[in-house]
């Protein structure tokens, strides 16, 4: 028998799609990268020059007031080799000396604030791009660089004149130093670098641990143990000498942000503002262990509290939901047992740190932003990873990448969003009333101002904005300060709201003589003279009080029905009638089937003579409600102050017994009499005597 020969075997073919990816780091892709994120690096210091040489004109009244408050003086000291230690309580010395620094070149420190935050943007992706390179491959670096640079606060921080851009850069290099390099050299390095983020923001302190861990065992190809004392003697110098230096000055530094430990704890969730604060509860906490003794139970509390409440606002507000939902996928794909666990477990210790260090204080998207990149990272790995990756061929081509391309095209139109809300804010009323004051000034003139915009750039020395609850005692304040200037714009309004009357300035406040107001966005800066304290008289009229409390109410909330029709009743009344017509006409435009509002209107618009809207608003209450006696009465006055007697006498007919209105009954009479009515007549003759005897 015959042996019969095998059949020869006939090579799989490999399947056209498949659901996962096969790993691999493409060469390709590898090589371009850098020069695709030196591309978009590119693209986002263009775009970030053009902000800040546009339309960026000056710093909200938010964050950027500490540039005003006190970043540039404190530049200013540093350029003149003066260095106070005891100004620095919230943040360390560094970012001031940067910005100093950069002031010798560029002498505007508004405009070097803003060319440090984009040096700052651009080292921030960069450093980040190459971590995660480094730590993973070209393609999740490529991802997170995107999701980076489209991110609305990192674009919107990357212009603005804060310490935020700068804290942020900071901790990125010490963590490339950390993670993304090896060989001896880079550890103290390392520890250097993460001290000067510390001595800009001082919650950068978690570096310290997470550098010292990560140099146990956790850098890349290189295990040297002690690489970690390398690192915390790197970390020793310059905040060991900067503290050696306050002490030798006779000013220990002294880290003051246990403030926003106790007002998160104590003020935030009664509803106590941060002025309410600063005047009332800040003297209970001279100290950190002052607010840990007030009440452990509820510190604690309001800290467990925290830890899902920043999450979710991270997720809501710093990231988007979308993007959240990306780095929420990337996170399980992490724990579906994939070697990327291993590769960011050392920037996943990192990051934890960080929010650890978030949670005692309140959320801010600004605390929040160096968290941003560790986020960004969760992201690239639910559309980097061969998981689900949707691969074609034999898995090279992966589709899920492309997916991207959606929530970063939300998360760039939300930044779009931001950055006009943001540039459409601009106290530019600060920019109008500070050339008035330049011109103006005197030598050893002072302003009083709740926010130092103003007195930075008329170059008038600032004075705080006191806790006081009527003129006269701001007047006192004035006179012992030496004030001859007040500013009052929408911050004094706000903390302030028993002086708010001050931004309508139809209402004349002896003593203070108004030299600028500005419009649409109200300010308005006084000259403080003699008599100033004085009660004005208006004061003792309540229609007056309320006349101006709804003007100024209006200047924020110009869409506030009520008070629209409040202001324009009232100037109605007072014989303020273009006033009058101009709120209750607005008014009327927003509430389309308020009778209430058309039928002053009416009458505002029949006494000004314009008889074709008079008309017009008088029928509409008759659609609006068939019968009102006001408004046929209404239309009848309009049809005769147009000269037509007997169109009037024809619509007053069905309204004689119905009116109560004196004059316009004694005008009925005579009409009725005119046209030869002589049983009209009579009865509105009849319907006249009804009513009580005049006085």
């Amino acid at each position: 028998m015959t042996r019969l020969s095998k059949r020869p075997r006939v090579p799989r073919r490999a399947a056209w799609f498949s659901l996962h990816g096969a790993p691999d780091r493409p060469a390709d892709l590898e090589r371009s990268a850098p020069r695709w994120a030196i591309v978009l690096a590119g693209l986002l210091g263009l775009g970030l020059a053009l902000v800040a040489l546009g339309p960026h004109r000056i710093g909200d009244y938010s964050t950027e007031t500490d540039f005003y408050g006190s970043y540039a003086e404190g530049a200013r000291l540093l350029q003149q080799g003066r260095v106070d230690p005891s100004r620095y309580g919230v943040i360390g010395p560094v970012y001031e000396t940067a910005l100093a620094l950069v002031g010798f070149a560029v002498p505007d420190l508004f405009s070097a604030a803003e060319w440090l935050s984009i040096a700052a943007a651009l080292a921030t992706l960069l450093l980040w791009f190459h971590l995660i390179r480094r730590r993973i491959d070209a393609r999740h670096a490529l991802l997170a660089a995107l999701f980076i640079v489209t991110n609305p606060y990192f674009f919107r921080y990357g212009y603005t004149a804060s310490s935020d851009g700068v804290a942020t850069a900071l901790q990125a290099g010490a963590l490339f130093l950390t993670l993304g390099t090896t060989g001896r050299p880079t550890a103290w390095m390392a520890g250097l670098l993460a001290s000067l983020a510390f001595l800009t923001r001082y919650n950068a302190i978690y570096l310290l641990p997470g550098g010292a861990l990560a140099c146990l065992g956790l850098r890349p190809g290189h295990r040297d143990r002690r690489d970690a004392l390398r690192f915390v003697v790197g970390f020793a110098v310059p905040a060991l000498g900067w503290t050696l230096y306050g002490l030798a000055r006779g000013e220990p530094p002294s880290i003051q942000l246990h403030h926003n430990v106790a007002y998160e704890a104590f003020a935030r969730p009664r509803g106590i503002s941060w002025d309410e604060y600063e005047r009332s509860l800040e003297p209970q906490f001279p100290t950190l262990w002052a607010v840990i003794s007030r009440d452990p139970g509820a510190l604690i509390l309001r800290w467990a509290r925290n830890v899902p409440q920043h999450l979710i606002l991270d997720a809501r507000v710093l990231l988007g939901w979308p993007i959240a939902a990306c780095a929420t996928g990337g996170a399980l794909l992490i724990r579906d047992g994939t070697r990327l666990g291993v590769r960011l477990a050392p920037l996943g210790l990192a990051g934890f740190l960080l929010f650890l260090t978030l949670v005692p204080v309140f959320h801010s998207e600004r605390y929040s932003l160096p968290l941003l990149p560790f986020y960004a990272a969760l992201a690239a790995v639910f559309f980097g990873s061969p998981r689900f990756a949707l691969s074609l061929g034999r898995g090279r081509l992966w589709l899920k990448p492309a997916l991207a391309t959606i929530p970063l095209a939300l998360s760039l139109a939300a930044s779009v969003r931001l950055q006009r809300q943001v540039l459409a804010q601009q106290p530019v009323e600060a920019l109008e009333c500070a050339e008035t004051l330049r011109a103006l000034r005197r030598p050893g003139d002072r302003v009083i101002a709740r926010k130092p915009h103003v007195a930075y750039l008329s170059g008038v020395e600032p004075t705080a904005f006191p806790f006081v609850d009527g003129l006269p005692a701001l007047a006192d304040y004035a006179r012992r300060q030496g004030a001859r200037w007040l500013f009052y714009g929408w911050p004094e309004a706000e903390s302030r709201p028993a002086l708010r009357h001050l931004l309508d300035t139809t209402g004349t406040v002896p003593g203070l003589q108004v030299r600028r107001a500005t419009h649409p966005r109200p300010a308005v800066l006084y000259e403080i003279g003699p008599g100033f304290g004085r009660r004005p008289a208006w004061y003792d009229n309540d229609t007056l009080v309320s006349l101006h409390d709804a003007r100024v109410y209006l200047m924020s909330h110009p869409d506030d029905v009520r008070a629209l029709a409040s202001a324009g009743l009232i100037e109605r009344d007072r014989e303020m009638l273009r006033e009058a017509r101009e709120h209750l006409d607005r008014a009327a435009r927003l509430d389309r089937e308020n009778i209430d509002l058309l039928l002053p209107l009416g009458e505002v618009l029949l006494r000004l003579g314009d008889l074709t809207d008079a008309a017009l608003a008088y029928e509409r209450v008759e659609q609006l409600a068939p019968g009102n006696v006001e408004a046929r009465v209404g239309r009848g006055w309009v049809s005769l102050a147009g000269g037509h007697r007997a169109e009037a006498a024809a619509l007053w007919r069905s309204v004689i017994r119905a009116t109560r209105n004196r004059p316009t009954l004694e005008r009925m009479v005579r009409v009725y009499r005119a046209v030869g009515d002589a049983e009209a007549a009579a009865e509105a003759q009849a319907a006249l005597a009804t009513l009580p005897s005049a006085r």
